[in-house]
């Protein structure tokens, strides 16, 4: 490699990581005290350094919580995007797609504190403006394509498959709330209503049971 283009590699490494460790102390600042009331100042202090280094990456705070937020949901994506490969039948797809969702807000705290800040942030946007869900989206469209080839084999009920999809999206949010109540809110106060695997188990065979059966009723 030619002494230019290792100097050239070099400088995007040095970047990505410049890129990387902003998002960083941004994502931390913003979980913390909310996406709109953090500042620029705020994060290149963090950072330890000047404001016009954050414009060099970022145009603006926007353009820096929209890559924050990128980030974050694809990271979320990426756990799924395992489950498909691995998972097999709708009820270890419905299964393993919660449980992704459950170690995903339960084992690293700052995730469901950035959610619900994310979500008070997008509810004062335009929402012509408002970011895109993309986990939302993912599990969903994740949930879809199986679903509906398992149809076509008869293992899941003709036409069922946006019925399911409703079903275990709202679980999906029940257990960011649960975790996020439990983590940041009050600690002990809903231990009962917390989520777990055996619970997550218990209830994919009760849609999956009850789909049937309403199915089969309504014919």
């Amino acid at each position: 490699m030619k002494k230019s283009e290792t100097t050239k590699t070099d400088k995007s490494e040095r970047e990505l990581r410049m890129r990387q460790t902003i998002k960083k102390a941004a994502f931390a600042l913003m979980a913390e005290k909310g996406l709109d009331k953090v500042s620029m100042r705020e994060i290149a202090e963090k950072v330890h350094v000047t404001k016009p280094v954050l414009y060099y990456y970022f145009k603006n705070k926007e353009d820096l919580c929209s890559s924050i937020i990128d980030d974050h949901e694809q990271a979320f994506c990426d756990q799924l995007l395992t489950v498909q490969q691995r998972a097999q039948g709708p009820e270890e797809v419905l299964y393993e797609g919660l449980k992704s969702h459950l170690d995903f807000f339960t084992k690293n705290p700052i995730h469901s504190k950035f959610v619900i800040q994310m979500i008070s942030y997008t509810l004062d946007m335009d929402s012509s403006k408002m970011p895109a869900r993309k986990q939302d989206r993912y599990l969903q469209g994740m949930l879809e394509r199986i679903l509906k080839e398992e149809e076509k084999e008869g293992k899941v009920p003709a036409g069922a498959t946006t019925d399911i999809v409703r079903l275990v999206s709202g679980i999906a949010t029940e257990i960011m709330f649960s975790a996020y109540l439990e983590q940041h809110v009050c600690r002990g106060c809903i231990k009962g209503s917390l989520y777990n695997r055996e619970q997550i188990a218990r209830l994919v065979k009760i849609i999956l049971l009850g789909i049937k059966q309403y199915y089969k009723e309504t014919k």
